[in-house]
């Protein structure tokens, strides 16, 4: 299936169907998490073992689904370490860089408002429906997806972009 408005350097649709694999099914929320995975990689320039997660999200599924997209695109794992599931009312992510030398800056993204409406209500799909959704919401553009921006340690936010060293 070719996916309209996404395409990273890897073939979009074999990421998430091998996603799909690992998860069980493919579904809306998976997708959003393979998406925000990519995006923090792509972000942070980290590999999967420079990268730290703190995902936000409800305890239970469908939201929790969202946590293994994240675990699947990034690299961000339970077995390493490197991700961590809070219980939240909404859902986010924030991603970092693992080397204690960098500046420490959060990539904070979060779903958007009127996407975490239509997911919510999309638990009354049957099976064919959610998987169809699920790649819809992996077409879409990046900003339809999330509110993102740029965070430091102490919680200030700075931003949609990171900041310039001078380089």
């Amino acid at each position: 299936m070719r996916l309209s408005g996404y395409s990273p350097d890897v073939d979009s649709a074999y990421i998430l169907e091998a996603a799909g694999r690992f998860h069980g099914h493919i579904g809306p929320w998976l997708a959003l998490g393979v998406r925000a995975g990519l995006l923090a990689k792509t972000r942070l320039q980290a590999s999967h073992f420079g990268l730290m997660a703190d995902v936000r999200c409800p305890d239970g599924t469908p939201y929790t689904c969202f946590l293994d997209g994240v675990q699947f695109s990034s690299g961000c794992t339970m077995g390493k370490g490197n991700i961590s599931h809070h219980v939240a009312n909404g859902c986010s992510v924030a991603f970092r860089t693992a080397d204690a030398t960098e500046s420490r800056r959060n990539l904070v993204l979060e779903v958007a408002p009127g996407l975490w409406a239509e997911l919510h209500e999309s638990r009354r799909l049957g099976d064919r429906q959610v998987t169809l959704l699920g790649y819809e919401v992996f077409g879409r553009p990046t900003e339809l997806l999330f509110h993102e921006r740029w965070e430091s340690e102490d919680g200030e936010t700075g931003g949609t972009e990171p900041e310039s060293n001078g380089a």
